[in-house]
């Protein structure tokens, strides 16, 4: 249990953070007088149950100072991404809508897709979209009436003729024509007063335009307008305005429910709602509302942040949140209370019914993890600890070469996929312990560095793998990791477990969630394995073809293999692409394509 000297902490702003024995980060929180607060752990009598787990959990706390309760905020939420405690708030559920940019600063700027905001980006941004497919549908049709540039900076300096799209009327080829800058700026202005709810306004300003032409007889000019107008108009029918003003807000509400809090968050743009988002959360310690820790990890993930956000309540740290919110958009941010505004009424109206819809939905697929997973889990691999992340590792070979190993990672029973790896095995040995052995001992010696250990490594094999995974545990003098190996039957279904300490293995009962999900992380692992390996060997044949035609040198191959995935790519390429390449001229293009052309034809 954890023993906290008072008269060591300072009466400063900071940050604190309980850990346990293995150095694992349990909680993380702050405060604007770090003694008075962590006085709290050890003078209240009467903390609720699972805080004094907490303490029983802990063997130490560390802190850090802060200058003020601002610093102490974004300190705060930036340690608890890092290292997601299992007893604080965790947005799990969160994700990166599309945004539309807009690099008005550009000469000729194009319509780009993007996932996250730039801090300090002078582009302009428009969402987010709650449907990706939705947004490249509106795109295409905006094309036909505003033909901006489809290709990057980079393709647009290199081309010398124009693209498909020229050519059906989607694109005015600044690439290759001198196009006026004032026509082209037009046609950016129309889009964004589009996206800025003035789509009316914009229809008006063409159907002047196309009577303009008409009286002065130019019909086919005339006529293309006429088109445009009416994609615009279709378009703009499938909006929904839901403001008088065009105000950009983002409106919040949640609900508890037991041991969860469920958020959803509707976002409006220039008066129309653009769509809406859910969360659910668990709150380990139940102190209170998690609001304020959602807000935090959703807006400082490159979200777009609008000048108002209304809640349902008053928070703490109100002027903080909106002075790190405002820095991070660039412009003053305000945090209020949903007032009693029709408007705003409505759209609360319309966020709490979406929230108890997704509520319902919830309890309909409560997670595997929090129904049973988890305790299924270590009564059948006999865990002394929780394994809240989970590596599985594979090995795979392509025909004897193209040697890699795969290592894949689960938190709480889902897929975490940042933290997958993948290696090349640099060792001669090419025997299944040796190669484990290597790729093992890499993984866990920079884990040891960067402290991200996962709680259990399964291993792809026998009784002889988890010797060979114990044996790097050991060199590494780690006793943090638990190691299971599973061996697979004829099918490559998970049939058998060995445990250190163990003569006889345990056989995975088929009928618990444990075996599916067990084999659900090691079929990951093998896919990962053998994608990687077959990727490794395609790369080491062309390499293998490149190193014999004459004029490809190290840099060349390089170039080649940055630009196209395979041969064939290469092969079908044109003179002029081939030409256009850094350190390629004609004649080294010349040769390239007919050697390559007797290659695949032989």
């Amino acid at each position: 249990m954890v023993k906290i000297n008072l008269e060591e902490i300072p009466k400063s702003p900071g940050v604190y953070l309980f850990k346990n024995e293995r150095g694992e980060v349990l909680y993380v929180g702050k405060a604007k007088d770090l003694r008075n607060r962590l006085s709290y752990y050890t003078k209240n009598s009467f903390l609720s149950p699972k805080i004094n787990n907490l303490l029983i959990s802990a063997e130490k706390v560390e802190y850090f100072l802060t200058k003020n309760e601002k610093e102490a905020l974004l300190l705060e939420a930036n340690l608890i991404k890092r290292y997601r405690p299992k007893y604080n708030v965790l947005l799990k559920d969160d994700k990166n809508y599309p945004l539309l940019r807009i690099p008005i600063k550009e000469k000729y700027p194009s319509l780009q897709i993007v996932r996250r905001r730039k801090k300090g980006d002078q582009a302009l941004y428009f969402g987010p979209f709650t449907s990706a497919k939705g947004l490249r549908e509106i795109l295409k049709l905006l094309s036909k009436t505003f033909p901006l540039r489809k290709c990057s900076l980079a393709e647009m300096r290199r081309r010398k003729t124009p693209c498909i799209y020229y050519q059906i009327k989607k694109c005015l080829a600044p690439c290759v024509y001198n196009i006026s800058e004032e026509e082209y700026k037009k046609m950016v202005e129309g889009v964004i007063e589009f996206f800025q709810g003035k789509g009316n306004v914009l229809i008006k300003k063409l159907e002047e335009e196309m009577h303009r032409l008409a009286e002065n007889l130019e019909f086919e000019r005339a006529a293309f307008l006429r088109d445009r107008i009416a994609d615009l108009k279709n378009i703009l029918e499938k909006q929904a305005v839901v403001l008088d003003k065009p105000l950009d807000l983002d409106l919040w509400e949640y609900k508890k429910v037991r041991a969860y809090e469920f958020f959803i968050v509707l976002f409006v743009r220039y008066g129309y709602l653009y769509g809406f988002q859910t969360f659910q959360i668990k709150n380990p310690l139940e102190e209170k509302p998690g609001l304020k820790d959602v807000l935090l990890q959703f807006y400082t993930d490159g979200k777009i942040i609008p000048e108002k956000i209304f809640l349902p309540e008053e928070i703490e740290e109100k002027e903080e949140l909106e002075s790190i919110l405002s820095e991070l958009a660039g412009k003053e941010v305000k945090i209020l209370k949903s007032v009693k505004d029709k408007k705003i009424e409505i759209l609360r109206t319309l966020a709490l019914k979406n929230l108890e819809n997704f509520i319902s939905s919830e309890k309909r697929r409560e997670k595997p993890w929090h129904a049973g997973l988890l305790e299924e889990l270590i009564e059948t691999l006999r865990l002394s600890h929780e394994p809240r992340w989970i590596e599985a590792i594979d090995l795979s070979q392509f025909y004897g070469t193209a040697r890699v190993g795969a290592v894949v990672c689960f938190f709480e029973g889902e897929p975490e996929k940042s933290r997958y790896r993948h290696y090349h095995i640099k060792g001669k040995a090419k025997d299944d312990y040796a190669m484990l052995y290597e790729v093992l001992y890499r993984r866990l010696k920079r884990g040891l560095e960067e402290n991200n250990l996962p709680d259990l490594f399964l291993i792809d094999g026998g009784k002889g793998h988890l010797e060979t995974a114990l044996k790097v545990a050991e060199d590494l003098k780690i006793d943090t990791v638990e190691f299971r190996s599973v061996a697979k039957n004829e099918k490559r279904q998970p049939e058998k477990l060995y445990i250190p300490g163990r003569k006889n293995p345990l056989f995975l009962p088929r009928y618990k969630n444990v075996y599916h999900f067990i084999g659900r992380i090691m079929s990951e692992a093998h896919r990962f394995a053998k994608s990687f390996a077959e990727k490794t060997k395609e790369k080491e044949t062309i390499e293998s073809i490149l190193d014999k035609i004459k004029g490809i040198g190290p840099k060349r191959k390089e170039i080649l293999l940055k630009n196209f995935r395979s041969l064939e790519d290469i092969s079908q390429a044109s003179l002029e692409k081939l030409a256009n390449l850094p350190r390629f001229n004609l004649k080294v293009a010349k040769v390239l394509k007919e050697s390559l052309k007797e290659f695949l034809t032989s």
